[in-house]
């Protein structure tokens, strides 16, 4: 079959509108293969069906409580666990489903809930004493209910069942129940590794004249007088006629506080209390030796609690291939869009508006003319070859802003074309990427809805992708396919949203994590030819903080070192989930050198002989108070990135967090990559394997299953880490993620009579 495409990815920004207007149907697949679809996609639905309401949704939550205004309050108050973090992080929702919330979350779910039971509530703001704000500090200790799972092991099984032969159903329980059963073990031996790591950087540090303390007095202090000014309870009334009753739900059954009201709050919540995450995406261009950088959309901005609720797709789209391989032009995407106010951009750096593109088949032809018009000579450039303005990188910068206006921003340079324009430039101009924000430790409820509602939409794709594949339909015809409308193939990174609470350990009586602003995260796949690999995917923890606090003798105080084995924690999980090698795995490597200036970062880099792009990670990490602890043994430099006053610490590399994979056949990751990054991969499997078929079939029925999504996070990330406090949500997304794969392989798993292991056998070795 031909792959020589003339459009790569206007599928990125495909919308609802597109079937009205594409192009005639070329394909139909048969009838036997669209009902097993369906019959698949039904039960995927079935079982997001089967999730209760009450464990993510407002209306589902008042309705169980049968719509008592008094329960509700009861609910908050008794079952709503305390954390100590600053405004409105984690929303209504998030709150339910996490089961905790600061005082600012729970009175916005707790209003929420009275005034959807048609009750009348407000949130009232005053400022606690000094010692009632040490009391409430300590309330965030209290014990906590485990949180639910949402599905039993049983529901899964009786639902997939009729799709997967009996043994290996068998097989797939087994191991399912025996990682349920290990997930004790498994979670003290990742504490040990933790722990062990921790006490290596401490002495690595220690030798450098770097210490971190194990309890830090200033800061916590600082944080009590956070507390007292932040606190927020709620007063309501059944009816109009009934009194006013104050509920301090932050206290649980503890006392409640005397605290004079300074402000009543009936509407939405004051926009400066909210924790916000803005997403920029801006091109560097080079004119001789100058670097601009040039905004290609509006900044993207939200509160976190609302981005916590989906995932976001980004991503920069070529528009067509001439015949050199080549795009024209890219365009910036959000969730499957051009972004707000985009900006089309050269590979010479050059930009015009694009905010006339309309989604569909036409989006390109359509931006075509408008671009040539105004920009003119499109190819032309005056004067000498070396003042000639290019395309130097693609930069995204993510910025989160704390109640109160505090930002931190990080940026990661996802092109570097400063030195040169390399061969193949589209491939790494283009990315695709899915954006988490997590608010903290859940029930797993809202994830595993999702996971499921996704998987029944691209189910239904399966005969189209299997059509490819066959040879029966064109990438071009897939293209403009009304199977492939975005409707239909919205992504979404199901390791992340199945193992997020692998990042937080388990509270105990003397230390609790605390999550003090979202954890920011990206998978970003880009196709890269080369023999090793077709699409590179990078898992990168872009922000993470956290406050580890401990309890001695009943006094609580912010521990900085028991917040760097936190990141370490961290760092760890993101490793597990990018499948990264051995080379790069952080409890292997050497401590090496401690860099604790700007001047050490620069003879570090000097004496290392350190590329341009490695040289900016490192000055990046290092500003703001940070050390840089260097790794030795791996291929690439890694290193710990540590604040020493706050023991904040992530393993970095120069891709970011350092997760990061090539490969041509990738059976189990998420669902990351969209029609249009499927499309080019498709592409780059014929150009690296020509004159091979089988390897060219094998890579691309490989890619096809990174496009539709077979996961298996659950299974190595429990192997490390307990999710939810125990083992059944492991095995459940275990089994959930493997039935997924042995699904999918069936109609897709096998190239001329071989299963796909067989025939891939050189390229996954």
């Amino acid at each position: 079959m031909s792959f020589k495409l003339k459009i790569l990815a206007a599928a990125f920004a495909f919308s609802s509108s597109l079937s009205a207007t594409a192009a005639p149907r070329t394909y139909i697949a048969p009838a036997a293969e669209r009902d097993s679809a369906r019959a698949i996609a039904d039960a995927y639905r079935g079982l997001s069906s089967k999730i209760p309401l009450e464990l993510y949704d407002v209306d589902g939550l008042a309705e169980s409580l049968d719509y008592d205004v008094a329960a509700a309050a009861n609910f908050v108050r008794d079952d709503i666990a305390y954390d100590p973090y600053l405004g409105v992080m984690r929303g209504r929702e998030g709150t339910i489903s996490a089961s905790a919330g600061s005082s600012w979350d729970q009175a916005v779910l707790l209003a929420a809930l009275i005034n959807t039971m048609a009750g009348e509530a407000m949130i009232v703001k005053g400022t606690l004493e000094k010692k009632d704000a040490k009391r409430l500090l300590q309330v965030s200790f209290s014990d906590r209910a485990p949180l639910s799972t949402g599905l039993l092991v049983e529901d899964v099984t009786e639902a997939l069942k009729p799709f997967v032969p009996k043994s290996r159903l068998d097989e797939i329980i087994a191991e399912a129940r025996d990682l349920e059963k290990n997930a004790d073990k498994n979670a003290l031996a990742a504490d040990r590794d933790v722990s062990e790591l921790g006490k290596s950087l401490s002495a690595s540090l220690k030798a450098a004249g770097v210490s971190i303390a194990q309890s830090d007095a200033v800061q916590t202090d600082r944080l009590v007088a956070q507390i007292a000014e932040e606190y927020v309870w709620v007063r309501y009334r059944n009816t109009p006629n009934d009194p006013w009753v104050d509920v301090h739900p932050a206290f649980q059954n503890a006392v409640a506080p005397t605290v004079e009201p300074e402000q009543f709050i009936a509407g939405t919540v004051p926009d400066d209390r909210l924790h916000k995450i803005e997403i920029r995406l801006e091109i560097e261009r080079k004119t001789g030796d100058k670097l601009e950088r040039i905004s290609i959309m509006s900044p993207y901005k939200r509160p976190a609690a609302n981005l916590a609720l989906t995932q976001i797709d980004i991503g920069i789209a070529p528009d067509t291939v001439r015949s050199d391989g080549e795009a024209a032009f890219f365009i910036p995407i959000i969730n499957q869009a051009p972004a707000e106010r985009a900006q089309a951009f050269t590979l010479q750096g050059l930009t015009a508006s694009a905010e006339d593109v309309a989604a569909g088949p036409a989006i390109f032809a359509t931006v075509g003319s408008k671009y040539a018009d105004a920009l003119g000579g499109l190819n032309a450039t005056n004067g000498k070859a070396d003042t000639a303005p290019r395309l130097s990188g693609v930069i995204l910068t993510v910025v989160h802003i704390s109640p109160g206006g505090a930002s931190t921003s990080v940026e990661r340079r996802l092109t570097d074309f400063r030195q040169e324009i390399p061969q193949s430039p589209s491939r790494l101009v283009s990315f695709q990427g899915v954006i988490d924000v997590n608010v903290g430790r859940e029930n797993g409820a809202r994830a595993m809805r999702d996971v499921m509602e996704s998987t029944a939409s691209l189910m239904r794709i399966v005969p189209y992708f299997k059509a490819v594949i066959d040879g029966k339909m064109t990438p071009e015809e897939a293209h403009s396919h009304p199977a492939f409308a975005a409707e239909n193939s919205e992504p979404v990174w199901s390791e992340m949203l199945s193992a997020g609470n692998a990042f937080s350990p388990d509270g105990d009586n003397t230390k609790q994590l605390v999550r003090i602003a979202p954890m920011v995260s990206m998978q970003r796949t880009q196709n890269v030819g080369s023999a090793d690999g077709i699409v590179r995917k990078t898992i990168d923890i872009l922000t993470d903080e956290t406050m580890l606090l401990a309890k001695d003798r009943g006094a609580v105080s912010i521990s900085p070192s028991g917040n760097l084995e936190q990141g370490i924690r961290g760092t760890l999980v993101e490793h597990v989930l990018g499948k990264a090698s051995n080379d790069t795995d952080w409890k292997r490597l050497k401590t090496g050198a401690v860099l604790k200036s700007v001047e050490s970062v620069a003879t570090w880099s000097n004496q290392s002989i350190a590329s341009l792009a490695l040289r900016d990670r490192l000055n990046a990490d290092s500003g703001s108070g940070t050390v840089l602890v260097m790794l030795e043994g791996s291929d690439e430099p890694l290193w710990w990135r540590i604040n020493p006053e706050t023991g904040q610490t992530l393993g970095m590399g120069l891709h970011g967090g350092q997760a990061t994979i090539e490969e041509a056949i990738m059976k189990r990751i998420s669902l990351g990559i969209a029609l249009g990054g499927w499309v080019m991969s498709a592409q780059s499997c014929v150009d690296t394997y020509k004159g091979n078929t089988t390897m060219q079939n094998c890579c691309v029925v490989g890619n096809t299953m990174v496009a539709i999504g077979t996961a298996g996070a659950m299974g190595p990330v429990s192997g490390f880490f307990k999710p939810v406090g125990r083992g059944l949500e492991a095995a459940i997304g275990y089994i959930a993620t493997q039935l997924t794969l042995e699904i999918v392989s069936a109609p897709l798993g096998s190239i001329a009579g071989r299963p796909i292991e067989s025939v891939c056998k050189k390229v996954t070795q």
